[in-house]
């Protein structure tokens, strides 16, 4: 539905204007079979999309860059609300970063908090539909694309361990609170769409 609904959007009346005016001639662009179906879509693609910016905003960049028609270069600024927030909401759980101890975190254990952040997005967004990618399934993926995407390194030796704080927790954590969020979105746009009798 969001992927449609944004898809939809189509072209203003002022970017008509503009393709009539490149083409240097006032060329029909209509069709002469009914539009009847173009507005009932266009109504229910306004009733997506206005569910969709009503919700909070990192809600509302997950829904757009998970499920939306665009591209990951259009959609940097979304990621980037997300991944902000997941980082937020990590620290805000309390969850306990490899090699805190029982002090503060270190800036470079809070600047690899944000990239795991970042790869766990990327994670979530190719596994879920319409994708169903494979995603980042290991440690090793999970190393690899950080130092591939961010040039950063994560020690992944360690993934799990039972005695102390590893990444592999925090991973988890993320992906489950990534998952938590999108159960939201879904539920929220659902409620948008009339149930079949």
């Amino acid at each position: 539905m969001i992927f449609d609904a944004y898809r939809t959007t189509g072209n203003s009346v002022m970017a008509g204007a503009a393709e009539k005016a490149k083409l240097g001639a006032d060329v029909q662009l209509s069709q002469r079979q009914s539009n009847d179906w173009r507005i009932v879509h266009g109504l229910e693609a306004g009733a997506v999309i206005s569910q969709v910016e009503a919700l909070p905003a990192h809600l509302q960049a997950l829904a757009r860059y998970c499920f939306g028609p665009f591209t990951r270069d259009e959609l940097a600024a979304d990621a980037e609300v997300v991944q902000i927030a997941l980082y937020r909401k990590l620290l805000a759980d309390g969850v306990k970063l490899p090699g805190q101890g029982r002090g503060k975190p270190t800036a470079e254990q809070l600047e690899t908090l944000r990239y795991l952040s970042a790869a766990a997005l990327y994670h979530h967004s190719e596994t879920t539909w319409p994708y169903r990618r494979q995603g980042l399934p290991t440690p090793v993926a999970v190393k690899a694309w950080m130092a591939g995407e961010l040039g950063v390194k994560i020690e992944t030796r360690f993934w799990r361990r039972a005695d102390r704080a590893t990444w592999g927790v925090v991973w988890d954590q993320g992906l489950s609170i990534l998952d938590s969020w999108e159960r939201q979105c879904l539920s929220t746009i659902s409620s948008a769409v009339p149930q079949a009798a």
